[in-house]
């Protein structure tokens, strides 16, 4: 941000040029006093020495004359006074302006170190926004992460017990078998038990996949785009709910309606993927390679799209935690 200066008005006065008119006009004055002397010289010789004359007429329009001589003088010296007092105001009122343009001068310069460090300020916000955003991404997949131990740790108490429940107890009242037998039976159901105890659960399996994505109409996308979603389906109901986490890291693929394959893009953000653009038709969209985590819903849906539409629309394909890991 530049301020822009307005330059002083020029002084009305310049002392070079107020000299030389003063200069010219008491050479005038001075002209006229030294003719008005030898006009009287002349006078006194013509009348033998004195200055009597014949004729007061003239007399009295010479003392008018000098009369006006004295008052113009003094309206000069009034002038001059006046002159000399505007000259001193004038002089304080440049070196006002003078201080002035330095002020702007310091102004513009505090200006200019003001517009750096909103810039780098600016700068600092963005950095600080992307760390927090990269943070709040980790925190959601740190709660996954704490879902699917939690359980894959629940799984594997249910199959010890069931395991417990399911193992036959050993009959102490038996007639038939010899001693030797009786003192291994205790170490081989410990073995038995050792070696349950250690074989990991069997893996969960995920569910059939019968339920379709679901698919939002949006006002705020584009009718000619597709924005594409995963979410963990924490109450497998297949629909995305306010409460629930997107996800990242599956590869999404868009098919055109001639089967044509336009576009893949792996892997789809946890912001969502968006595909714009797009000529009016019927178009498939497919994910795979969902990294951690299985389909809840169809891999596939059919979705068309329409220029003409008044909103866009958003595809959500459900995934659940896998415990196979």
């Amino acid at each position: 941000m530049e301020l822009q200066t307005k330059q002083p008005p020029e002084l009305e006065f310049s002392m070079p040029e107020v000299e030389e008119s003063l200069t010219a006009y008491l050479s005038a004055i001075g002209g006229a006093v030294i003719g008005l002397l030898l006009t009287l010289l002349v006078l006194a010789i013509w009348n033998g020495g004195t200055l009597n004359f014949t004729n007061t007429s003239k007399v009295n329009a010479i003392e008018a004359g000098l009369t006006d001589v004295a008052q113009n003088v003094e309206a000069v010296n009034a002038n001059l006074a006046n002159l000399g007092e505007r000259l001193v105001v004038l002089e304080q009122e440049a070196g006002a302006v003078a201080e002035l343009e330095k002020s702007f001068a310091a102004l513009d310069t505090s200006l200019a170190g003001l517009d750096q460090s909103l810039s780098d300020q600016g700068i600092h916000v963005a950095e600080l926004d992307a760390a927090v955003a990269d943070l709040e991404a980790t925190r959601r997949n740190f709660e996954l992460f704490i879902s699917a131990l939690s359980q894959a740790l629940t799984q594997m108490d249910d199959a010890a017990a069931s395991a417990q429940r399911s193992r036959p107890a050993r009959n102490a009242n038996s007639t038939d078998r010899s001693d030797a037998q009786q003192i291994a039976e205790p170490d081989r159901a410990a073995a038995s038990s050792a070696d349950s105890s250690a074989q990991p659960p069997p893996a969960a399996q995920p569910p059939t996949v019968t339920l379709p994505p679901e698919i939002v109409a949006r006002q705020d996308i584009s009718p000619d785009a597709l924005l594409v979603y995963l979410f963990v389906d924490a109450d497998a109901d297949g629909l995305y709910d306010s409460d629930e986490n997107f996800i990242a890291g599956a590869t999404v693929t868009l098919v055109a309606p001639d089967g044509a394959m336009i576009m893949t893009i792996a892997p789809v953000a946890s912001a969502g993927t968006l595909l714009e653009s797009l000529q009016d038709g019927e178009y498939t969209v497919s994910v795979e390679d969902v990294h951690g985590y299985s389909l809840a819903s169809q891999n596939n849906v059919t979705v068309t799209v329409d220029s003409s539409a008044e909103s866009g629309q958003v595809i959500y394909f459900a995934v659940m935690t896998s415990v196979s890991e």
